[in-house]
This record gives C-alpha cells, sequence and structure tokens, in this order.
C-alpha cells in the first residue's frame, strides 16, 4: 500500500498530514527516506518515523450502543468510554462524536485513515436517527424537513430522508454531519426532543445491541464501510 496510508492507518495521522512528514524527511523505508510521496511499502518493510518503527495493528471495528450521559471524549467525567476502550484492541477511538444526550450507534476502530473518511464530509456518510417527541407531530412539519430547514449561518439542512414512525417518532438521515445538526434541526422545526437515538451509520445498524454492549463488525460490514469510502479493507491483496 502507498506510505501515507501505511502511516495513517497505524494512527500517525491523516493522510495529508503524512505526507507533510514524508516531505519533511521525518519517515524512512528500510532506512532511506522515500524519493517521492507514491512509494510503495510491501510487508518486510521496515518503516520508521522520527526514528520510532511504525507497525500496522491488527485492524478492528466495534459497534457500541452509548448510553445516555456519556460524553464521546477521554474527558468524559463518568469514565464509561475509558473503561470500554481499555477493553478494546489498543489504538481505537471513536468514529465521530455523539452528545452526551444522545444514546445509540457509535463506531470505534483503530484504523486512523477509516476513521478519517468516514467523518470527512466529502463522502457524505449516512447517519440515521430517531427522534422521539414530546408531543405529537405537528402538521405540516414533515414537508418543512424534507425541502431543507435553516439551523443557523450556512446551507439549508437538508434530510436525506424523513419518516414517521408513529404518532410521536421521526427517523431522519442525514448526510451532512454538521454541529449537533439533528438537534438543531428540530428546533428550527419547532419539535421538542424527548431522546433521541441514532440507529445506523452508513451500512452499520444497532439491531438487537443492548444498551451500553459492544460487539465486533461482521467482516461484511467492515468490507461495505470500507467500500463505501473507497477503501480496500486491510488483507485485501
Amino acid at each position: 500500500m502507498r506510505l501515507n496510508r501505511f502511516l495513517a492507518r497505524a494512527g500517525v495521522g491523516s493522510r495529508r498530514t503524512c505526507d507533510d512528514l514524508i516531505r519533511q524527511g521525518l519517515v524512512t523505508v528500510n532506512g532511506r527516506r522515500p524519493e517521492s510521496l507514491g512509494v510503495q511499502v510491501s510487508p518486510g518493510d521496515r518503516v520508521e518515523y522520527a526514528g520510532r518503527r511504525i507497525v500496522l495493528p491488527d485492524v478492528s471495528i466495534y459497534a457500541w450502543n452509548k448510553p445516555i450521559g456519556v460524553e464521546t471524549s477521554m474527558a468524559d467525567r463518568s469514565g464509561r468510554l475509558k473503561a470500554l476502550l481499555e477493553r478494546l484492541t489498543p489504538g481505537c477511538v471513536p468514529v465521530g462524536r455523539l452528545d452526551i444526550n444522545t444514546g445509540g450507534l457509535l463506531i470505534l476502530t483503530n484504523d486512523g485513515d477509516l476513521t478519517n473518511r468516514l467523518t470527512h464530509p466529502r463522502w457524505g456518510v449516512e447517519r440515521e436517527y430517531v427522534l422521539t417527541l414530546a408531543g405529537d407531530i405537528p402538521g405540516g412539519v414533515l414537508g418543512r424537513l424534507r425541502s431543507g430547514i435553516s439551523i443557523g449561518p450556512g446551507p439549508l439542512c437538508r434530510p436525506v430522508s424523513v419518516a414517521p414512525l408513529g404518532a410521536r417518532r421521526l427517523s431522519v438521515v442525514l448526510s451532512s454531519g454538521r454541529y449537533h445538526e439533528v438537534r438543531r434541526m428540530a428546533a428550527a422545526a419547532g419539535l421538542t426532543l424527548a431522546s433521541l437515538e441514532r440507529t445506523r451509520f452508513g451500512p452499520v445498524t444497532i439491531g438487537d445491541l443492548p444498551r451500553g454492549g459492544h460487539r465486533n463488525l461482521s467482516r461484511k460490514e467492515a468490507g461495505m464501510l470500507y467500500s463505501l469510502v473507497g477503501l480496500e479493507p486491510p488483507g485485501s491483496h
């Protein structure tokens, strides 16, 4: 694989950051500085960054049903995220964030390249949310949401789809991933949320995963995630 992807998958940084490190002469392959950014790394090659050998970890990808009250950062005062990460493959981090009052599906992985692509707006990865309202769905609100609604500076929030799941529940699919987009969208539409859950991230669904539980993604799920963002799954060569 290309050297910048190798470094990104090892958690050194994004591909662009790794390109900069290569240009700065901080990376060597078999003791030599690469002559170009397009150099390929083969099994058995010795890659070093700033004098430290870089080895690809075994890639792990997990689904976690995040509880309400847990922050998606290492500053989480509940300590539950840190406790979870200690049980997973070293190097795993959350892919994006769910705010402290939002529960549901969170992907965690130690593949930095995959993380960067899944969270980059360019790839438009879909996220599905279930909104439970404090009252019945107001008349006309579905049409307003489907046609796009202003949530502040920037473009309109235009969901991929909006569908009722009952008198007080909505399914909303987004692909833009703006800051607190679902809550801002609901507020702009005059909706009061009783709860908010993420049920799908790309091709991965929450299924029957219990609250607080986690599981390894199946090989099929992982393959679909990589394909979604134009990457080849590890071990595909």
